[in-house]
Parts: structure tokens; sequence; C-alpha cells
């Protein structure tokens, strides 16, 4: 049985840790919508552009593979500039650059770079994170181009509310598997 200061100092250290990864994301948000909305994320645009590209058309190509063979739903797919899944007769999704996942993105590899740790473990560990937020993605879009058939009422608030926070429940427990069981040291 653990003594009531040795629970004290665990529950101390629980709350540091989770400040700390609370004080990185939000930090993190306000700093990269400056840097996105103010600065027009200057001064690496130009590099940035096809990457966001990059990004969207992969997020757009999985979306679409899902919605084809794991649904029966009549979707129209219009791969041109603004890659849109449309739901005929009741709306569409269009993937944009804010769909991405670029911020979380880098907010993972932020929170991960900052957040101590052992760095031979951060080399396998952040791409891991990465491979999840893109799959939590692939599901964000799929999952909103479902509800816009279902729940058209609901969409946006599915959208805002349900859907993007799914990024940071998936980074949250992430970090807490990295917290708790891989970036501790054996005494």
């Amino acid at each position: 049985m653990k003594s009531r200061e040795k629970v004290i100092k665990e529950l101390k250290i629980t709350a540091m840790n989770t400040l700390l990864f609370l004080v990185i994301i939000v930090g993190f948000h306000f700093l990269y919508r400056f840097w996105a909305y103010k600065l027009d994320y200057w001064p690496v645009r130009d590099y940035l552009m096809p990457v966001f590209e990059f990004l969207r058309v992969s997020l757009y190509k999985e979306s679409v593979w899902i919605l084809k063979h794991l649904t029966s739903y009549d979707y129209k797919f219009v791969f041109d500039e603004y890659k849109i899944i449309y739901i005929p007769d009741k709306s569409y999704v269009a993937v944009t650059r804010g769909c991405t996942g670029f911020k979380p993105f880098l907010e993972w590899i932020v929170l991960m770079i900052i957040f101590p740790g052992p760095w031979k473990k951060k080399l396998w560990f952040i791409p891991l994170g990465l491979i999840v937020t893109h799959l939590v993605n692939v599901f964000r879009i799929t999952g909103l181009s479902i509800a816009v058939i279902y729940f058209p009422q609901y969409w946006e608030h599915l959208h805002d509310y349900v859907f993007r926070p799914l990024f940071y429940v998936s980074m949250f427990v992430l970090w807490l598997w990295w917290v708790e069981k891989i970036a501790v040291t054996k005494k």
C-alpha cells in the first residue's frame, strides 16, 4: 500500500504534467492562429502550400476510398481544386486547407519536442502520433460525409464540437500513454 505522501507526490506530478500539456496545446493553438491568419504562414508560405495540397489530396483520396468501399450511398466525387464529396440531393463535404490536419500534426510535434522524455523513444513515438492523427482525420472526413446524409441539421455541430475535438482527445490519449508508460524511466 502506498503511503499518503507518495500518493500526494504522484498527484502533484500528474497535475503538473496535465497543466503543462494544456499550456502547450492552448498556447500553440493561439500562436498557430496568429501565424496562419495574421502572418499568412510567413516566412514559409510558399513552401507550405505544396504540403497543404499533398495532405488535402491524401486525405481526400483515402476518405473517398473508404466511402466507396465501406458504404452503399451514392456519393459523387469531384477531384478538382476543391476536393469535394457530393451527396446528391443533400449537400457536400469539401476538403479544404483547414481540413488537412496540418495544425494537429505541428501541435503533436511541438508537444512531444517540448515535453520531457528520452529522444530515442521520441523518434518512433512522434511518427506514431502523426499516423494516429492522420487516421483520426480520415475518420473525421468520412464521418462528416456520412453525417451530412443522416443528420444534415446537425452537420455544423458535429463538425465543430464532435469531430474536431477528436484530434485533441486522440492527442491526449497518446500523450497519456507517453507520460504513463513510455517516457517513464525505470528505477
